[in-house]
């Protein structure tokens, strides 16, 4: 099956060839949150020379259900399951694998000149290599490094052991031996985001925006703040009001929900927070929490806040607009034609509403078109710094052995002909300040939402 996301990174188009229900995710949700690519590879690099995969029967490269956007997960966790270990490869195997995913890149990139890559000798050049590579691992390597050559932060591929991790993801849970919780790494530490309940970190009373500098003793970037089952870390920690503590942790198996914060602010304004569009049900669950408030009392206007939203699947992307817009919102655009994206109304209706949209430059793939298409289409106010500008949709093909191949089909224009691909979201207003260091409630950036809504 096939699975489609946008992103120039983790947002997913899926389901293009498989059914006329799709399913997609934006792309560049793959590149974690951080912004950094660097880190984004070395993380891509290590799963892809550390993974085994297992033979498979499967003869063809399966468009499969996915997400629009596949990251790493939005995340620091890390599975809490122990790999089942599989037989190598063999030569046959290898030689399928590999071709699975050249024709497939082949037959869908979205420029046929595969951005100046001479595709044909690219074949002639990994294909040896890769049959010739002295280990799964190292083959696994030199068939990324072929997928690498076209240099456009999307596609990529990605091995059974990190597609176990994508599906996870995908269903809202995050499984850890760790801290219970989930974190942005920024230049300077890793911002909490979400705190799972009765984790050792909530025990502990770390929040989110809470600053993680230094692990054991080193700087973040030294130390990770999973690891063995029962073992204790020790993180310096400093919180938005300047001051800093130490806490010592005991490491325990977690699994928590990622899920939207949804609050009623002052004059019965609506504050959203979503951090994914990766989770598949992310729509469903901000339409319940709103239904919510919506009942309470009616609502005078709402503030959606995707900063640092790296993307994820159409489905939700879709959702979530049905609530501020329908009809047709734009179109994307491949190699095969134009598909328009059509939007249908979604309960509550908030329409009309005033809206204020914060975005930054971690705002990536589908959660840039859902910025953007309130900004024209429901003269939402975008506040905050340009976004990503990685919006190109990517599909997922379930590669023999487990493995999974994301390719970049199609670009996205909005109904005034503009594309946000390299350009990114330019927002009406630009904070000066930082949002990171403030705790929510004294977040700059809602107050300024708030005093456009009144």
């Amino acid at each position: 099956m096939q699975n489609r996301i946008n992103e120039k990174t983790l947002d997913w188009y899926i389901y293009h060839y498989a059914s006329p229900q799709q399913g997609e995710v934006s792309n560049r949700a793959w590149a974690l949150r951080t912004g950094t690519r660097a880190f984004l590879r070395s993380a891509l690099f290590w799963l892809v020379t550390s993974v085994l995969v297992a033979c498979s029967t499967q003869t063809t490269a399966q468009p499969a259900p996915a997400a629009t956007t596949m990251p790493l997960p939005t995340a620091t966790a890390v599975s809490a399951a122990t790999p089942t270990p599989r037989p190598p490869l063999d030569a046959a195997l290898r030689q399928q694998i590999f071709t699975e995913v050249w024709t497939t890149i082949n037959e869908h990139y979205i420029d046929p000149t595969f951005n100046g890559v001479d595709w044909a000798a690219a074949r002639a050049e990994y294909g040896p290599r890769a049959l010739a590579a002295e280990d799964d691992a190292t083959f696994f390597a030199v068939i990324s490094a072929m997928v690498a050559l076209l240099r456009d932060d999307h596609s990529r591929f990605v091995p059974p052991q990190a597609v176990v991790a994508e599906d996870r993801l995908t269903n809202g849970r995050e499984e850890q031996v760790g801290i219970g919780v989930t974190t942005l790494r920024l230049n300077d530490g890793l911002l909490i985001q979400h705190v799972f309940p009765a984790s050792p970190a909530a025990q502990a009373g770390l929040r989110p925006r809470d600053r993680i500098v230094a692990i054991d003793g080193q700087t973040f970037t030294l130390g990770s703040i999973e690891g063995p089952l029962g073992s204790r870390v020790r993180l310096l920690v400093v919180q938005p009001d300047g001051g800093s503590r130490e806490f010592e942790l005991v490491r325990e198996r977690v699994e928590g929900r990622i899920e939207p914060l949804v609050l009623r602010l002052s004059h019965d304004i609506a504050y959203v927070a979503i951090s994914t569009l990766w989770v598949r049900d992310m729509h469903e669950q901000v339409a319940a929490a709103l239904q919510q408030l919506v009942a309470e009392r009616p609502l005078r206007g709402v503030i959606l806040d995707l900063r640092s939203n790296p993307g994820g699947w159409r489905d939700v992307l879709s959702g979530l607009l049905g609530h501020f817009v329908t009809g047709e919102v734009g179109a994307f655009v491949s190699r095969k034609g134009e598909i328009p994206l059509v939007v249908s109304e979604r309960n509550p209706n908030l329409r009309g509403l005033p809206l204020a949209v914060l975005i930054d430059r971690g705002t990536a793939s589908y959660a840039e078109l859902l910025a953007a298409i309130l900004q024209r289409e429901a003269g939402a106010v975008v506040i905050g710094t340009p976004s990503a500008g990685n919006t190109e949709t990517i599909y997922a093909y379930e590669i023999t052995g487990g493995a999974r191949l994301w390719v970049a089909q199609e670009g996205f224009r909005l109904n005034d002909g503009s594309d946000l691909e390299g350009r990114g979201v330019q927002p009406d207003v630009r904070p000066d300040s930082d949002w990171t260091r403030f705790r929510l409630e004294a977040d700059p950036w809602v107050g300024l939402a708030l005093e456009r809504m009144r």
